[in-house]
């Protein structure tokens, strides 16, 4: 589906910016992150209440302080989300048929790596597991800071969805990630 989405983009160099279990999943990450594929525009916001600053698919100037984020390519954010996100957190290297690197990557991303890799601790890989600890946390920095409240459904949603594609993309996990309804 990626690739065919962004095969008609001859700017894209494909082969340098990522495995095809990473490829795989970022349509996941550009959906949450900028209404991929509805707005190819990388959707540019610099949202005062976001912690991250100036925002562009999803990279932002707190993660990526040396980067232009008003000008950030596509295939610059993608190369960024494989070396940043992906690689140096070894996504690469987890098992790749439990979901577990999928939501890793996208706690990484929307919550920071160190947060991430403390909720490995205790989850016996188990990707559900992970995903009930980042649902907790959203919830409690909801409660703690009442300017980011506002962003608590779209994080559950973006977690349930999450549940959704690891059951649709993950054979071992067809029955094991079901949906949590969002209020």
């Amino acid at each position: 589906m990626y690739l065919a989405l962004l095969s008609n983009m001859d700017t894209l160099d494909f082969c340098s910016i990522g495995s095809a279990h990473f490829l795989k999943f970022m349509p996941f990450i550009l959906k949450w992150e900028c209404s991929w594929p509805e707005d190819q525009s990388g959707q540019y916001s610099n949202d005062p209440d976001d912690p991250g600053g100036e925002t562009k698919w999803g990279i932002d100037k707190r993660s990526s302080p040396d980067q232009d984020i008003k000008n950030l390519t596509l295939e610059k954010a993608l190369q960024i989300y494989y070396t940043q996100y992906w690689q140096a957190n070894g996504c690469e290297n987890m098992y790749p048929d439990n979901g577990l690197a999928e939501v890793y990557m996208n706690a990484c991303v929307n919550c920071g790596a160190k947060r991430a890799v403390y909720w490995l601790f205790g989850v016996a890989n188990n990707p559900s597991l992970f995903l009930d600890r980042q649902e907790t946390y959203y919830k409690n920095l909801a409660d703690e800071n009442a300017h980011l409240s506002k962003y608590l459904k779209g994080w559950l949603n973006r977690t349930s969805d999450l549940r959704t594609w690891i059951a649709n993309h993950v054979p071992s996990q067809n029955a094991s990630l079901p949906p949590q309804s969002v209020a």
